[in-house]
């Protein structure tokens, strides 16, 4: 697949969401690899979250999408705003088809999908599994929540234990904690595999949360 390291900093536009790409550092053609994708918060882009990749294992291969819609230079979100069923029943669409593009496209281990989101890119991971579980494997959701008023078919019965981790800050003042503690019990209602953490932050990531989401992201890897 040639210069790993080239194509990791470059956009692809192939696909049904554009992202960049980035391959373990041990990457053998021969060998498939767990996919976080990982989707970014209102007005931000496909460079927000990729960073947080050292911070985990390398063994581990990342896609980092942009939103389809412009929100100011650079600044892009998941829907229109505001959001409403039929934008996010788009959206959601647009995610099934392009989690069938990764796995022809690059070399991951289909059942080893994981989406991480932040702030919007957390409630389109969190609807997202709430419609389709049996898609992925589990779900890393920081500073987010689940839309109201969403319209979805939850599909309760592939739910059950699906893995999923929470991490909030308790002084957002963006999405209030509120939200988060609301999803934690739909989510608990719904019997989730849930880990749910909260944190003496902002509407942010900080190092304390995110040595949380390896630690769970590990330890799930080893099932």
């Amino acid at each position: 697949m040639g210069n790993t390291n080239q194509q990791s900093s470059k956009l692809n536009t192939d696909l049904s969401i554009k992202h960049i790409a980035k391959y373990p550092k041990d990457y053998s053609k021969d060998k498939k690899y767990p996919l976080i994708i990982a989707f970014h918060g209102h007005g931000s882009n496909e460079n927000d979250l990729i960073d947080l990749s050292s911070q985990f294992e390398d063994n581990l291969f990342w896609v980092s999408g942009r939103g389809p819609h412009n929100f100011g230079e650079n600044g892009y979100d998941w829907y229109e705003l505001p959001p409403n069923p039929e934008k996010l029943a788009s959206i959601l669409k647009t995610i099934t088809i392009f989690i069938k593009e990764l796995k022809t496209t690059y070399p991951i281990d289909t059942n080893k999908i994981y989406l991480m989101g932040f702030s919007q890119g957390s409630m389109i991971s969190l609807s997202y599994a709430l419609a389709f579980p049996n898609s992925i494997s589990g779900v890393i959701s920081q500073s987010g929540a689940i839309p109201s008023d969403i319209g979805l078919n939850i599909d309760a019965k592939n739910l059950n234990n699906l893995p999923i981790i929470i991490t909030h800050g308790i002084e957002d003042r963006m999405i209030p904690i509120e939200r988060a503690r609301e999803a934690k019990d739909f989510l608990t209602k719904l019997k989730t595999n849930l880990s749910y953490n909260e944190f003496h932050m902002g509407h942010t990531i900080n190092n304390e949360s995110i040595s949380v989401v390896k630690k769970w992201l590990d330890l799930e890897l080893k099932k």
